[in-house]
């Protein structure tokens, strides 16, 4: 039996083949925390397109949803399988000074299972593939959110 990360890999390649769509496969990402000043956003990437970002800083919340088209859903994740987030293994620690959390899960509803990730921004100093991968997930959120959501500039990070 496989591990789930080796599970996930060869579903999303089995997408690039075109063997199988889509349908089933949910990517999640969540940036920061609801106590945390800064605040949380989300991006939700289902199946074969909807996408939903939202953003939560104290009381004022703003949500965004869009479907993309099977050219851009591919995209992504095709990012996802460059930027494998789930080859990284940063150590469990509490965060130093003002790190912000980061979660990420991807997961094939078809087969019941995932694989996910917790990690500080601090982290990606250590595994690029971090950063790269938050580069380009930050820049979807600012596409679809039509820049409102404030975001840092990953790509720095060195």
């Amino acid at each position: 039996m496989s591990d789930p990360a080796e599970i996930l890999k060869r579903r999303l390649e089995s997408l690039f083949e075109g063997t199988q769509s889509a349908a089933g496969l949910h990517f999640f990402c969540q940036i920061g925390g609801a106590l945390e000043e800064s605040g949380m956003t989300t991006l939700q990437l289902a199946g074969e397109g909807w996408v939903l970002v939202s953003a939560k800083v104290g009381d004022e919340r703003d949500l965004y949803s869009v479907q993309l088209n099977e050219r851009d859903y591919t995209r992504v994740y095709e990012v996802l399988l460059k930027y494998a987030f789930w080859e990284a293994s940063p150590q469990r620690r509490p965060p130093e000074d003002d790190e912000v959390n980061i979660h990420l899960r991807l997961s094939d509803q078809r087969l019941g299972t995932w694989n996910g990730l917790q990690f500080w921004d601090g982290d990606m100093k250590e595994f690029p593939v971090l950063r790269e991968l938050m580069y380009r997930l930050v820049r979807l959120i600012h596409a679809i959110s039509k820049g409102e959501v404030d975001l840092p500039d990953w790509e720095a990070v060195a």
